[in-house]
């Protein structure tokens, strides 16, 4: 069986909602492949078409169709996040009340993050800082609130990240097989940021599930290797069981090298990276995930990680140019 066959068959049975209405391109970054004297490629997932774009709306297409599917009509998530922003506009779009808990005080939020939810009447609710355990807590209360109206609530995990979510990077990891074979070219490593996991383990689900060989290395850019790795093995195997297949625990890759002195904080070869990028390509990417990620794919390729006459995709997961952070 051809291995975008098997992706197919693997994904049958979980209903999409429709949200990405075109294939995100996947194209030759010239200017920088000359550059590295490397050939660098990108999957535009910061035009995936739908609200901001990004990783989250792929996420989203299983998430909101699974909860087309049970019939929900209240969504529930947490922070004000890229992906509560698209959620907003996905809840919108399928005639859904929205319900975000935000850690903090109004005053102290983003102005431009605060008028993308107005603009989806999206119900915010503010949760004084207290101890971790209270934006949950808020959560909960505010779910039996709503079942005890009579609404029927889908909750969402605050980075779009479970075994659902992650469905949208196994579908991803179909879409770059199908561009690598009709191009007749062949990807060594694919390179992306990772932090809520959701990306990386379906396209390790991906991977497995089509047989492809390459080498998936998740850029963490919030916490240590051996931490992500955990975290994304524990989504990976979740996501394996909801579809009934097995997957190699060694194909989870996870370099820190470039988060920096912190989540969120950017790094100067992160920031040198965005620049890098803007100036060569026309591409934006901001300085929390993408411009981290940038700048290890710049490294691999300057100490010989990625060696002359390697082909290398990089995955562009969005971020808006850092205009939410």
């Amino acid at each position: 069986m051809p291995p975008s066959d098997a992706l197919s068959n693997a994904l049958a049975a979980f209903p999409e909602a429709g949200l990405l209405p075109n294939p995100s391109p996947i194209h030759r970054l010239s200017r920088l492949s000359t550059q590295l004297g490397r050939e660098i490629y990108i999957l535009r997932d910061d035009l995936t078409g739908f609200a901001l774009g990004g990783n989250k709306t792929r996420k989203l297409d299983f998430l909101m169709g699974d909860a087309l599917a049970k019939a929900a009509d209240t969504l529930v998530t947490s922070k004000a996040t890229s992906f509560s922003r698209n959620a907003a506009a996905a809840g919108k779009v399928f005639g859904m009340e929205v319900h975000v808990l935000i850690d903090g005080e109004a005053a102290a939020q983003n102005p431009a993050s605060q008028a993308f939810f107005e603009q989806y009447d999206t119900r915010l609710h503010y949760v004084p800082h207290t101890d971790p355990a209270a934006l949950l807590d808020a959560q909960a209360q505010l779910v039996e609130t709503l079942k005890a109206q009579g609404k029927s609530v889908c909750e969402l995990h605050p980075g779009g990240s479970d075994a659902i979510g992650a469905l949208g990077y196994v579908r991803a990891f179909q879409q770059i097989i199908e561009f690598a074979r009709t191009r007749g070219i062949a990807f060594s490593k694919i390179l992306f940021p990772t932090s809520s996991c959701g990306t990386q383990a379906g396209l390790v689900m991906g991977q497995c599930l089509s047989g492809y060989s390459v080498r998936i290395i998740g850029m963490a850019v919030s916490v240590p290797a051996e931490r992500q790795r955990s975290r994304v093995l524990e989504l990976v195997s979740a996501t394996a069981a909801k579809l009934g297949y097995a997957f190699d625990p060694e194909a989870v890759l996870v370099d820190d090298r470039f988060i920096g002195t912190g989540y969120a904080i950017p790094s100067p070869e992160g920031q040198a990276a965005v620049k890098l990028f803007a100036g060569l390509e026309g591409i934006l990417m901001d300085q929390v995930y993408t411009g981290k990620a940038a700048a290890g794919l710049l490294h691999l390729a300057s100490n010989g990680e990625i060696a002359p006459g390697e082909t290398v995709l990089f995955i562009h997961t969005g971020g808006n140019g850092g205009l939410f952070y």
